[in-house]
């Protein structure tokens, strides 16, 4: 992944953030034909909203809930918790850890969170853009050869407008496209996840 494409998801955000009416900025690549790519070159796209999306408030409200009970940042937490347990890490950097979640939707889906609290993406220093390009460039490498190039979607989750605020926190989400929902997950919402992310780490660590 380009450091001159990050700083342009970067520089693209902070403007859009700073205009009035702007609820929701998004930014994500869609890769392969299964991914909903519509268009045959490499590309990216960002959308922006004037509305914040139920699934994206929930998030939030969790978070907010849980520093509002125990006093600290879930996602730290979460960081905290992969950089000692190690059997679903995938990459660690100075700025960022790369993992499986312990929880994982797909398989082989990862997370790329940032070290040091960053309620918000324009809150990333010039230092962590640039680990976050190599980190990028190496777990996608690392999909490409592993699994052969596969389908996937990046999303820049976001944090809404909360700039600074303690209990959020943005990340990378990837996410693998290697099954295909069914009936039960279409019609329940719960999604089935047929292999372990610690399995998972273990062969793209091979």
């Amino acid at each position: 992944m380009e450091l001159r494409l990050i700083e342009t998801y970067h520089r693209r955000y902070v403007a859009l953030l700073n205009q009035h009416g702007n609820m929701m900025i998004i930014i994500f690549r869609n890769h392969g034909a299964r991914a909903g790519t519509s268009l045959l070159h490499p590309h990216s796209q960002l959308i922006v909203t004037g509305v914040v999306p139920n699934d994206i408030r929930q998030r939030e409200d969790e978070a907010q809930r849980s520093f509002d009970q125990w006093g600290r940042n879930v996602y730290q937490d979460i960081l905290k918790f992969e950089q000692q347990d190690r059997r679903r890490v995938i990459l660690e950097n100075d700025a960022f850890l790369a993992f499986g979640p312990f929880a994982a939707e797909v398989p082989f889906e990862i997370w790329i969170l940032p070290k040091r609290h960053q309620a918000d993406f324009s809150e990333a220093s010039r230092v962590e853009r640039v680990e976050l390009a190599r980190t990028l460039r190496a777990v996608l490498g690392c999909l490409h050869t592993k699994l052969h190039d596969p389908d996937y979607n990046i999303i820049r989750t976001p944090a809404r407008y909360k700039m600074g605020e303690p209990q959020l926190q943005w990340f990378l989400q990837i996410r693998p496209l290697l099954t295909t929902p069914a009936g039960f997950e279409i019609g329940s919402g719960i999604s089935i996840n047929p292999s372990l992310p610690e399995e998972d780490a273990d062969f793209l660590n091979e």
